[in-house]
């Protein structure tokens, strides 16, 4: 079965690949997406279907590198592509320096291990910390008290559209926030986890996000805010995932 992605043309061969089909359907009207395409792992596939990239991967001709890699726009009003996604390899000209790699702890998110969490020299979160990789989740995502510790630290508030606001004014005087992943510091700046909107509207990059005691789910997720800062790279063949600077 061929489909179009984005520039180029790729084939799906499982005969029981299971697809989604929608009639009706108002949740995506006023979203810049069509849909939504799973790139986690089998474990957690429904009914057991096998994921889309298994297919492609299983081409060693069609995709000689079993991975992909994602590279995300910082400006939303420009009129350039909102980001790249490259299938079976990677994109230099969106990255620079070496690529940081991280093996993965579990086969069903993208879930790796974090060292800590940091603001300034201030130690928030000590690991080895349970956090997942994931595109599809736009902020970062953290448990409650971490994250009210970051929010107390950068003076954001609650507005009336239950987002927590920050003055655009102290987007340069904000403090650094660091993920510490395997020996290597990624550091986030104020204007790496502050989403302005104009120039007087901004809110935080973070939000809570709380699991139960004892289980077994990430306690973090790096979403979108962290992914536009580092080129991040998907690797199934060898299951770990590689952060470089952006660029």
């Amino acid at each position: 079965l061929p489909f179009q992605f984005g520039t180029d043309r790729k084939y799906c061969t499982n005969q029981y690949q299971g697809f989604a089909c929608a009639e009706s359907e108002t949740d995506f009207t006023n979203t810049k997406f069509d849909g939504i395409l799973g790139l986690a792992w089998d474990s957690i596939s429904t009914d057991n279907i096998r994921q889309p990239m298994d297919q492609i991967f299983a081409n060693k001709t069609l995709c000689p590198e079993a991975l992909f890699a994602f590279y995300m726009a910082n400006d939303e009003d420009t009129n350039t592509n909102g980001g790249v996604m490259t299938l079976c390899g990677m994109d230099p000209s969106h990255y620079q320096g070496p690529i940081a790699w991280e093996p993965l702890t579990v086969e069903d998110y993208w879930r790796i291990n974090l060292r800590g969490v940091s603001i300034q020299d201030y130690t928030i979160a000590y690991g080895p910390i349970s956090a997942i990789v994931d595109t599809g989740t736009s902020l970062i995502a953290g448990p409650s008290d971490a994250i009210q510790t970051i929010h107390q630290a950068i003076g954001a508030y609650m507005g009336d559209r239950g987002q927590m606001r920050v003055d655009c004014s102290t987007i340069p005087q904000l403090p650094s926030i660091t993920f510490t992943i395997g020996g290597q510091d990624f550091i986030l700046e104020g204007a790496d986890y502050i989403i302005q909107y104009g120039d007087s509207f901004c809110i935080s990059g973070f939000m809570s996000m709380n699991t139960p005691p004892q289980s077994s789910a990430p306690s973090w997720i790096l979403g979108d805010v962290f992914i536009r800062r580092f080129y991040t790279v998907f690797d199934h063949g060898n299951k770990r995932v590689g952060f470089a600077e952006a660029v």
